[in-house]
């Protein structure tokens, strides 16, 4: 599977029918009232803090899409941030077939790295978000610690070929890596953020007594490779959708990484990560609803670390003027399932984003957001934090597409 991916990127150096070149960059200007940010260390929830907020460039993304033949094309993102060790990295690279259909079905192939197509917020190019600047806790965690490395089939009935409202569809993958992916959860938590982790990005982790030299997972660093393969099992994700007329859209997707919980490489443990997820669409007189929910538990060790997880969202978005208000909602949670009492893992919270959306040229949009957090998290003791904070910020973003 690591050749596919060199494959993905190779492709785009082939002679190529045509190349398209496409991106965004998102200048943002941020006031944070936060702990201390999960990017610096700490166990806050936001990307940004009182000590690292200001003039920040939140993304920068370079899309590369090249038609190899009639049916296959290669895909490339880059990806740079301001609060990422080496700036530039790469997010996703993959191959697609798409044979021409003979029916109402069309099936495609892709191969290579790539984001899961689970999110309903982050349809922007280089996977982010358009509505609202943060995501919720479930995508936030989707772009820092899954990405499919490997290969992915679906497979969609397309109503109208047959005059009928029902949309249909099936999809199904294999993949290596993502065998770190939990790190994050169990020992951070759930966050609200918009940061996608590169494919050879490592993440330091805040200071936990329970991976120091003399703690009980000291084998453990604290620098961590979420999409490193450890056990060299495959793991696979099988997903389901349905829509009616254009107006409804629902989906179910079943996660499982198989991964060993009991293997050890280079200082990073394999956590086994499965989990259920489903999601719905509703767009009626110029409302859109989103929703997404998310199930699951992740472990490692025997016994080490682990935790049921468990989080929703809720999102309206409705025209006001020039552009489009978007109202979102979360809920999450973790509950500890470990025998380690000196690494408490379990947190609750919630979270509200409001923000507006204006277009003001074809290519530039100004988006302002206000977020909240509530969150408790016994952990933060750890460190002579308190458990429970309110967390806040205030954004403005210009995004230039091109």
């Amino acid at each position: 599977m690591h050749a596919a991916i060199g494959a993905s990127l190779a492709s785009l150096c082939l002679p190529a029918f045509a190349i398209d070149w496409s991106g965004v960059v998102d200048m943002r200007a941020v006031y944070a009232h936060a702990d201390q940010s999960w990017t610096r260390e700490g166990l806050g929830k936001l990307r940004y803090d009182g000590s690292n907020d200001g003039l920040r460039l939140g993304q920068a993304m370079l899309r590369g899409q090249a038609e190899l033949a009639d049916t296959v094309s290669a895909t490339l993102v880059l990806s740079a941030e301001d609060d990422r060790n080496g700036i530039v990295d790469v997010t996703e690279a993959w191959l697609r077939w798409s044979p021409l259909p003979s029916g109402p079905w069309k099936t495609s192939v892709r191969a290579g790295a790539f984001f899961s197509p689970m999110s309903l917020e982050n349809n922007g190019i280089g996977w982010t978000p358009t509505r609202t600047i943060s995501t919720s806790a479930i995508n936030s965690w989707i772009g820092e610690e899954l990405r499919t490395r490997g290969l992915e089939v679906s497979t969609v009935r397309r109503g109208r070929m047959l005059g009928q409202p029902h949309d249909v569809g099936f999809s199904a993958s294999v993949f290596d890596g993502n065998d770190a992916a939990g790190s994050l959860l169990a020992w951070r938590g759930w966050s609200i953020s918009d940061r996608i982790t590169g494919l050879s990005e490592p993440l330091l982790m805040a200071d936990l007594p329970v991976y120091r030299p003399d703690g009980r997972l000291k084998k453990q660093w604290r620098s961590i490779r979420v999409f490193k393969e450890i056990d060299d099992r495959i793991g696979f994700q099988l997903g389901a959708q349905y829509g009616y007329g254009g107006w409804l859209e629902l989906a179910a997707t079943k996660y499982d990484n198989r991964a060993n919980p009991t293997i050890i490489k280079e200082g990073q443990y394999s956590w086994r990560v499965r989990f259920e997820h489903v999601s719905a669409r509703v767009r009626a007189k110029g409302w859109e609803v989103l929703f997404q929910a998310m199930d699951g538990q992740t472990w490692m060790g025997a016994p080490g670390a682990g935790v049921d997880f468990r989080a929703w969202f809720l999102l309206a978005s409705h025209p006001v003027g020039a552009g489009k208000v978007s109202l979102r909602y979360d809920r999450f949670k973790l509950r500890e399932d470990d025998v380690v009492p000196e690494d408490p893992n379990g947190e609750h919270g919630g979270a509200v984003a409001l923000a507006y959306a204006r277009p003001l040229t074809p290519k530039l949009t100004l988006v302002a957001e206000a977020l909240a957090v509530d969150s408790t998290r016994p952990a933060r003791a750890l460190l002579g934090d308190a458990p429970h904070q309110r967390e806040s910020s205030v954004t403005t973003s210009l995004r230039w597409r091109f």
